[in-house]
This record gives structure tokens, C-alpha cells and sequence, in this order.
């Protein structure tokens, strides 16, 4: 009898250690998100959502877009095109649909400051990493962000040479920036009203990454629909250059109230309206996405385009 005792527990050691063999425990990644919190996930992400398009077009840049079964698909930007068939729409870019989420079986949950208000309940759903830059630190927020998620899927070195490359594209447009002695404002147009954005705004790519010189001596305040002006304000500003953003029309709503507000008598009598400098940028580009990897390399593109002679 102790014989027989002592045979079968060699047999059940032995078939232990063989299904640990074949069942190996999962390896898991952790990184840092723009909340500075810890996101850890099993290192083979096979369902991804992503709740906005910056982040989608970082993860197409880097080559993993078939693993995004969930996506903003309604009113997507031009440059996105469309996604694959079988993408579920997760509805507003503010208010995803929790229901639709949940369904989705997903390894990871890519968030934006747009539904940062949701990643509590996001995280019952499945790991959130939050994709935001920080307005006052746009480079090395930028560089961070899209380093860090590119991690999750072991893509840090192909992430790495394409910011390198956008990198060499922003320092062509500040070389030509530093033999100019212009300043520059960034208009936005919303439904018949006017807002400015200064250098550490969710603009600061134009100001601190490429090189433009915001207004002199005129403190623009932080806000997300920025400063409100008026067509005065902007005569007394006088800008050697203004850069336009349409939100009306980014948002897919009815842009007739914005279209001659740049025609106004008193914008005419600016430096940038008289000197031909006053240029509308793709508005759903610069106001819907950016500080995705393919987004910045387009809003940089866009910009060196406007800079040629």
C-alpha cells in the first residue's frame, strides 16, 4: 500500500510539471500613461479600443491597426480614411458607449483627455492607458506618450526612429523660423466667435515645437476653446502671421457663421491679412487629433508647405 501511495505521488508530481511546462505563465508589460499612473497588461495585446484618433493613427503608423476592434467611427477626420469593416463605432468622443465597450472583449482601453473623465468605469472594462500631451511640455510630452504606448506592444525602437524623423522635419521649419523676426497667433473660428491660443496651449506645437514667436507682451490664458477676441483684439495685436482653425467645421456642424469673419474691415488692416499670411490650417487635423505619430508628421508637413517661398 505504501508502495502504491508513493508511485502515484511521483505520477502526480510528474504530470504537475509537465502542464506547468505547457502552460506557461503570461508575461506582462508595465508602462507610464500621461496620468502618471502604472498600466500593466499581458504582453500579447490582442483586442484594442481606442476612444479617439490620435492614438489610432500612432498605432497605424506603427503597423498594429488590425488589433483595434473598437474606434470613434462616426465623423472620422479625412486623413484617418476609414477603418476596417468589422471596427465596432464606440459612439461619441466624449461619451464612448460604456455598453458597447464592455462587449467588445477588449486587452486594452486607449483613452484621450476627452473621455479622461470616464477611465474609472473604463477600468472596470479593462486596462485604460490614457494618450494626452501636456500643453506647457508639447515636445517631451509628445515623445513620452507615444514611447511609452509603443512599448506596450514592443514597438519602442520603430516608434523611436519615426519621432527621430518628425524631429528632423519640426527643426527644418524652426531654421527657417530663427531668420525670421515675425510673430505669430493662432485663431480659432466657432460658430461666428473668435478665440486666440498662445505658446502653451493644446496649439504649443506651433509656438514651442516649431518655432513660431507668439505675441509679444500679451498673455493668453490656458483655456480648451482658448481666449475670446474680438476683431479690435486683433487689430491691436497686429500678428505678422495668423494661423486658422475652423472648430465649426471640424466637428461636422454648419461653418456659414465663421466664413467672412477674417474678411472683417479691421482684420484686413493686420500685417497677416496684407502681407497674404493669414492661412486655414485642416481644421479636423489640428482640432479633432494631433500628438498621434502620423497626425504630428501631417500637421508639421502642412505647416513646412505654408513656409516655402
Amino acid at each position: 500500500m505504501k508502495k502504491f501511495i508513493k508511485c502515484f505521488a511521483t505520477l502526480a508530481l510528474a504530470v504537475s510539471l509537465n502542464a506547468a511546462t505547457l502552460s506557461p505563465i503570461l508575461a506582462q508589460t508595465s508602462v507610464t500613461d500621461s496620468r502618471g499612473e502604472e498600466v500593466t497588461v499581458d504582453s500579447t495585446l490582442q483586442r484594442v479600443i481606442t476612444l479617439g484618433y490620435p492614438e489610432f493613427d500612432t498605432l497605424r503608423a506603427l503597423g498594429l491597426e488590425d488589433l483595434v476592434v473598437a474606434a470613434p467611427v462616426y465623423s472620422t477626420p479625412d486623413y484617418i480614411g476609414s477603418y476596417n469593416d468589422d471596427v465596432i463605432d464606440t459612439a461619441n468622443l466624449h461619451e464612448p458607449n460604456l455598453e458597447v465597450l464592455a462587449g467588445a472583449n477588449s486587452d486594452l482601453i486607449i483613452a484621450t483627455g476627452r473621455s479622461s473623465s470616464l477611465i474609472p468605469e473604463l477600468e472596470h472594462i479593462a486596462p485604460v492607458f490614457q494618450f494626452s500631451t501636456d500643453n506647457a511640455n508639447y515636445w517631451e510630452s509628445f515623445v513620452a506618450i507615444n514611447t511609452e504606448l509603443a512599448k506596450l506592444f514592443d514597438k519602442e525602437e520603430e516608434a523611436t526612429a519615426i519621432i527621430e524623423e518628425i524631429d528632423q522635419e519640426a527643426q527644418a521649419v524652426r531654421d527657417i523660423n530663427s531668420t525670421l523676426d515675425e510673430q505669430t497667433l493662432v485663431l480659432l473660428l466657432n460658430e461666428g466667435e473668435m478665440a486666440v491660443y498662445g505658446a502653451d496651449s493644446r496649439f504649443g506645437l506651433i509656438y514651442q515645437v516649431l518655432g513660431f514667436q507668439p505675441i509679444e507682451d500679451f498673455v493668453i490664458e490656458d483655456q480648451r476653446h482658448g481666449q475670446s477676441v474680438s476683431f479690435e483684439g486683433i487689430l491691436d495685436l497686429n500678428p505678422d502671421r495668423i494661423f486658422v482653425i475652423d472648430r465649426t467645421q471640424a466637428i461636422g456642424s454648419d461653418n456659414s457663421a465663421n466664413t467672412d469673419l477674417v474678411e472683417n474691415a479691421l482684420v484686413k488692416e493686420t500685417k497677416a491679412y496684407q502681407n497674404d499670411q493669414i492661412h486655414f490650417l485642416s481644421s479636423q487635423l489640428w482640432y479633432v487629433s494631433g500628438s498621434g505619430l502620423e497626425s504630428t508628421h501631417l500637421q508639421i508637413q502642412e505647416i513646412a508647405n505654408l513656409m516655402q517661398p
